[in-house]
């Protein structure tokens, strides 16, 4: 019995909690941390997020700070408004992820919404690359310029 009571207090340490100021309280483990290799610009001072998903907002995904309750960002996978999103990343940007071939990483791309939510924008010039396997992401600004910051995100 004594092992099994060490077992849960081991579980119950890597449980989290933040109170994000977008979504309210959210209960995490360590394992759901996804760490950047360098901060994503504009926020020089955090690495680590989770990644939130749910019924009521797909296609939407929350990208949330575990360092700061009040930084989410949303993120869409980018393929699913652009079809024709194809980009290719460099062979520093895959070592940096840790991967050796594109198989391996997720795209996705910050949306920006601003008062009128027909007018979303999705930000395809600098997505966010992520390893799944190992849980490491960056966001990598591409060299192509036909990849645009602002992409409608809804035909108008």
């Amino acid at each position: 019995m004594g092992a099994n009571s060490v077992k849960i207090c081991e579980d119950t340490m890597e449980v989290k909690k933040i109170v994000s100021a977008k979504l309210g309280e959210i209960t995490f483990n360590e394992s759901d941390i996804v760490t950047l290799s360098s901060p994503m610009l504009g926020f020089p001072d955090l690495n680590d997020f989770i990644i939130i998903s749910n019924e009521k907002s797909y296609p939407f995904l929350w990208f949330q700070s575990v360092q700061d309750s009040d930084v989410c960002f949303i993120l869409v996978e980018p393929e699913l408004f652009a079809t024709d999103y194809n980009p290719k990343l460099n062979k520093r940007e895959m070592k940096i992820l840790g991967a050796e071939e594109d198989a391996k990483l997720k795209l996705f791309c910050i949306v920006v919404v601003p008062d009128q939510p027909k007018n979303a924008t999705m930000n395809l010039r600098a997505p966010l690359v992520m390893n799944t396997e190992k849980k490491l992401a960056k966001q990598v600004i591409l060299e192509e310029d036909k990849w645009q910051i602002k992409t409608p995100l809804f035909n108008k």
